[in-house]
């Protein structure tokens, strides 16, 4: 078993050579690989590394002495334990896997290297590239659509290095750019989980949604309040505006006014420069699928729940499945396959109460601010009627002028609450909250029924994971077009 995964999750440098490549002392190999390495680590500080081999190949063992040389971690991947038993001293853990090891590795890994002590062979040349193609992950599920998570290849050939940045989809011109932004959202999350507790008990991946759950709830905290901040400033910029006409008559409140707008921009800056609501989104999306991935692999379900999340979404979204993916690899030691129906009855039981809950606080959420908007709607016609029929009756005065500025007042609000319920997506959200509390309860039903029969148990359970992971999808894709920004208050 490698190193906790609870703490952080590494980058995957799968390395693959070829089996009639026996040289072992290849000039410049070792040193190429190693530069490869240290290049990550200083650009990725907070994220460990760890290579994948199958030990098959000369030029693969000057890779792994090169990285042993660093004290990154090595894993062995093999179809037989006694393959990598002379090497021992240079590998972690060893993997066995049943068929060829150098597929997994191409799988699992997030930077394909193959390695040789000359030019590449024709057969290590078109593995490379059935890389590039997105061939089916072993489970063999994928939808048939969905582009291929494509990350890259590093071709080197004796102490020559090529890098290979293949195209997810046609005119693809941001590969390269793409994944460099996927590392360093996985290093910022490491980084994160630092500030959070590690459990001493439990399986890793269980102690590693704790911890991102903790980070999750942080952020979520850090960026509504920012947000209400931002209203808040609004609020007042607007209100002086409105009562305050004669930038010379009154400059104090115009100043008052402009170091509303002043502070309200610097403070959309930080919390757009300290991205406190990507990361909070990015976080929850790991721990919703972490929670569906733990139910399966305690009951033995083997898939990655990689394969069935945000398959179509591709650049900035990328490196939520490549965590999971990796996550996955490294969790290899811990699926059970005992308690099936008390292990899914209990999470069903739980995610049932909790879109109960939520579904019912968002609709009262969404009720209370649209009975809010329109009590004010009321508040500024009457005024404005009010000092329409003034007007007409020639009774003008200050009374008639505070109406009127009543009336505007009154619309402002109207138009910050109807903004900011919009912005919250409590509508939205009770709509989806309602839908995922009939699935719930459909597979409530149907886990009654299945008691004692764990093979229906695991059917059910993963049909309910992909639903689950398909929900929380949508409501990152939706959050997504709702970011952090200055308040305005025009319709549409």
């Amino acid at each position: 078993m490698p190193s906790d995964i609870a703490a952080e999750v590494p980058v995957l440098i799968g390395v693959v050579g070829s089996p009639e490549d026996a040289v072992r002392d290849v000039p410049g190999l070792g040193e190429a690989f190693g530069a490869i390495l240290h290049e990550l680590r200083g650009r990725y500080p907070q994220t460990p590394l760890v290579v994948l081999t199958t030990l098959i190949s000369g030029a693969e063992a000057a890779a792994v002495g090169a990285a042993t040389a660093q004290g990154v971690e090595v894993i062995a991947c093999v179809q037989s334990a006694a393959g990598a038993d002379h090497h021992r001293e240079n590998i972690a853990s060893t993997r066995t896997v049943d068929g060829d090891p150098r597929e997994l590795i191409a799988y699992a890994s997030d930077i394909l290297v193959i390695v040789s002590s000359g030019a590449a062979s024709p057969d290590l040349l078109a593995f490379a590239d059935r890389r590039r193609t997105g061939e089916p992950p072993p489970s063999g599920f994928r939808k048939l659509l969905a582009p291929a998570d494509v990350g890259p290849y590093f071709r080197l050939e004796g102490g020559s290095v090529t890098r290979f940045f293949p195209p997810r989809y046609a005119r693809d011109v941001s590969a390269e750019a793409d994944f460099a932004a996927g590392l360093a959202r996985r290093n910022r999350y490491n980084l994160d989980l630092r500030a959070a507790p590690n459990p001493a008990e439990g399986k890793p991946l269980i102690r590693l949604r704790t911890r991102t759950a903790a980070v999750t709830s942080v952020l979520q905290s850090k960026t509504h309040f920012w947000q209400h901040i931002l209203y808040l400033l609004a609020f007042v910029a607007a209100s002086i505006q409105l009562f305050t006409f004669d930038l010379y008559g009154q400059p104090y409140a115009q100043y008052g006014k402009f170091a509303a707008v002043i502070l309200g921009f610097l403070i959309y800056l930080f919390a757009r420069r300290q991205d406190y609501q990507n990361r909070y989104q990015d976080y929850r999306a790991i721990s919703e699928a972490l929670r569906v991935q733990n139910v399966w692999s305690a009951i033995g379900i083997t898939e990655s729940v990689e394969e069935s999340y945000l398959p179509m979404q591709q650049t900035d979204l990328q490196w939520i499945r490549n965590v999971l993916r990796t996550l996955h690899f490294l969790d290899w030691g811990n699926a059970g396959s005992a308690g099936a129906f008390d292990v899914t009855m209990l999470w069903v039981t739980g995610q049932h109460t909790y879109f109960t809950d939520h579904s019912l606080t968002e609709a009262r959420s969404g009720k209370r601010f649209g009975k809010v908007a329109a009590a004010l709607g009321i508040l500024g016609l009457l005024a404005s009627c009010i000092s329409l029929v003034a007007n007409l009756a020639h009774a003008k005065g200050p009374s008639a002028d505070v109406l009127v500025n009543v009336g505007l007042f009154a619309a402002l609000c109207v138009a910050i609450v109807t903004n900011y319920s919009r912005t919250r997506g409590h509508s939205e959200n009770a709509n989806r909250y309602q839908r995922m509390f009939f699935v719930f309860d459909k597979a409530l039903v149907l886990l009654k029924n299945a008691k004692g029969r764990d093979d229906e148990v695991r059917t059910i359970a993963r049909e309910l994971g992909r639903e689950a992971l398909a929900e929380h999808a949508e409501w990152l894709l939706l959050q997504r077009e709702r970011p952090i920004s200055m308040v305005h208050t025009e319709a549409g």
